[in-house]
């Protein structure tokens, strides 16, 4: 059986990497390279380079933040040598559940998002 990652292989890092959930890595490097998007059109990217054997990852606006307050700035020219812990999620993308890489201190998982929808009070008195 082929895996879809076997059948369609990636340069950059994706959920499917992660394959024990989570991984911890130094960054070598940080990048501003012109990707193409999804739409197929050029889009600027910060992509960070692991000095191990991690694939690069380019940086969605809530992976840029995350690495921003670990290193404790906002400029990605000193990121380097900088330890970030890489685990998997799930997110609501296009209306569809997703598996993607979020990033976060080591030992320091993310706090998961509260629902909008909050959860019922089982233990409350029903008047007959």
């Amino acid at each position: 059986m082929v895996k879809r990652s076997e059948a369609f292989p990636s340069k950059w890092l994706g959920a499917a990497d992660l394959n024990r959930g989570s991984a911890v890595a130094a960054i070598k490097v940080a990048a501003f390279e012109t990707l193409k998007g999804f739409d197929g059109a050029d889009t600027k990217k910060v992509v960070i380079y692991f000095a191990h054997k991690l694939k690069p990852l380019p940086l969605n606006v809530t992976n840029y933040n995350s690495v921003a307050n670990i290193a404790d700035t906002e400029e990605a020219d000193d990121w380097a040598g900088t330890k970030v812990e890489l685990f998997l999620s799930r997110e609501m993308v296009k209306g569809k559940p997703t598996d993607c890489v979020r990033i976060c201190k080591p030992g320091v998982k993310a706090k998961p998002k509260k629902s909008d929808d909050p959860k019922p009070d089982f233990d409350d008195q029903v008047q007959f």
